[in-house]
């Protein structure tokens, strides 16, 4: 416990190596255990209790090497803050992105789909978070196929206390996934 969350990219790598694992050829169900694993066996210093999040999202994206369908996994930490008050709070997102390659499948299927996002705020909620990911067409439909790429990063962000979770609705963009400001 009380790890700094900055540490946390480097503490997801370090369980990459000791599980024998790499990114290249990651499958979705293996991102997805890695992650929900790392969520709940590693602890982090943050706000209080309720201020670390795990964060499942479908979206497609363009970062420099062509357009993308992605499915990101986010270890989101609300760091303590400084007494701001209503002012923006800091915090740090660990993105796991698996992106994919547009191919007729998922053209045909997963493009009508509604973006989405899920997330949970305690490991007792993971679970159906978890239930509710696998129940997508996208993971039913990508959780066999290789990636084009996926990588690990650790973010930057900001948010306003009055709105840390989003609405009850699958959410597409919000602070948790992506920078509103």
């Amino acid at each position: 416990m009380n790890n700094n969350p900055e540490t946390s990219e480097k503490d997801l790598r370090a369980l990459l190596r000791r599980n024998k694992q790499t990114l290249k050829g990651m499958l979705l169900p293996q991102a997805l255990g890695l992650m929900a694993g790392f969520y709940q066996d590693t602890q982090y210093a943050v706000a209080s209790p309720d201020d670390d999040a795990l964060i499942v999202y479908k979206d497609i994206t363009n970062r420099g090497r062509g357009t993308r369908f992605e499915i990101g996994i986010i270890r989101l930490f609300c760091l303590p803050d400084a007494g701001a008050g209503m002012e923006p709070q800091a915090a740090l997102r660990l993105r796991l992105r698996l992106c994919y390659r547009f191919d007729m499948e998922i053209i045909t299927e997963l493009m009508s789909e509604d973006f989405w996002s899920y997330h949970c705020w305690s490991v007792q909620d993971m679970p159906a978070l978890l239930a509710q990911v696998m129940a997508t067409p996208a993971y039913q439909l990508l959780q066999e196929n290789v990636p084009a790429e996926v990588n690990i990063n650790l973010e930057e962000t900001t948010y306003l206390p009055g709105e840390k979770q989003p609405g009850t609705d699958p959410q597409e963009n919000w602070w948790g996934v992506w920078d509103q400001f």
